[in-house]
């Protein structure tokens, strides 16, 4: 009779938390851990608002990723709440992954963070993400510039927009978790609903559209969730798919009017494409409708944010 989940003499855990500044690629991290998409990643710092679990078992070994925001300093209620995730994060983590974008320079970010990491204490690695974009030469330079910040239990070179090098990475963990049993089921892989991942990736979509035009003031609100036998659900959409009514709240009119584009071309754009990618997270057909409302100073308003799940 096989044993219960968590119940094997040699089976073993940890939590790891993935930390760093904003776009160092940790969110590219967890999902090339993991083998698919379960964090929204773009080139716009602070992509990632909330911790977001992500479980993998390999062999004996079970290990939790926790992917955080980037770290910042606040400047709204949203930021602080995202600085909030960091902080429980950095508790509940038994080892630190930290991300640094090993083709930018060592700032006071990295050596604030440095300094709060030695008084923490805990096991931490420094992976030296993009290596795809230095000489071999350079690498070796940022290896040298950052090792004397903390007592790093070891120092990994990857790449994980191209998950290069990711294998010594899996031998490392595997071999440093060493909390007994696995608190998750075989069957637990994230702690994220469909209709936080769905928000999540159409949120994802604005950002990689719209770029730098419409900053970190927007915000997806899932407000219909239909399936097959629930009032007002298409029919012609089948028996297995799955409607969605989505409300992008943004800051100012200026950017409404952004993200409808000439002629409603720019949120035709942005609907299609989240709803490929959807289709893909959900593996059934789905049906996307999205609506801008103008929801100023939403970042500050606490029952907002309550809402948002941020």
């Amino acid at each position: 009779m096989a044993e219960p989940s968590g119940t094997g003499p040699n089976r073993r855990h940890a939590t790891l938390a993935i930390i760093g500044l904003p776009n160092a690629g940790k969110s590219t991290l967890l999902n090339a851990l993991l083998g698919q998409k379960l964090a929204a990643t773009s080139q716009i710092p602070q992509t990632t608002r909330t911790k977001v679990l992500g479980v993998m078992d390999r062999g004996e070994v079970q290990l939790a990723f926790l992917d955080t925001p980037g770290i910042h300093l606040p400047k709204h209620a949203l930021n602080e709440r995202m600085m909030a995730h960091v902080d429980q994060a950095l508790e509940e983590a038994d080892m630190l992954l930290w991300v640094v974008d090993a083709d930018d320079y060592l700032g006071t970010g990295e050596h604030a963070l440095a300094k709060r990491l030695r008084k923490l204490g805990r096991p931490t690695y420094l992976l030296l993400n993009k290596i795809d974009l230095l000489s071999k030469g350079r690498l070796l330079e940022k290896i040298a510039t950052y090792k004397d910040l903390l007592p790093f239990k070891e120092i990994v070179p990857i790449g994980a927009k191209m998950g290069l090098n990711l294998d010594p990475l899996w031998t490392i963990l595997e071999r440093d978790a060493t909390q007994p049993g696995w608190p998750y089921g075989e069957e637990v892989f994230t702690d994220q609903t469909e209709r936080s991942l769905a928000s999540e990736f159409i949120r994802e979509k604005v950002l990689r559209k719209t770029r730098e035009e419409v900053p970190h003031g927007v915000a997806v609100l899932i407000e219909q969730w239909l399936e097959a036998g629930q009032e007002d659900y298409p029919e012609d959409l089948g028996p297995e798919g799955v409607f969605i009514a989505a409300r992008i709240l943004v800051d100012r009119d200026g950017h409404r009017k952004i993200l409808l584009g000439s002629g409603g071309e720019m949120i035709k754009d942005i609907r299609q494409s989240a709803q490929r990618e959807l289709k893909k997270l959900l593996q059934r057909p789905v049906r996307l409708e999205l609506f801008v409302k103008v929801d100023e100073g939403w970042r500050d308003r606490p029952e907002r944010l309550d809402r948002l799940s941020i």
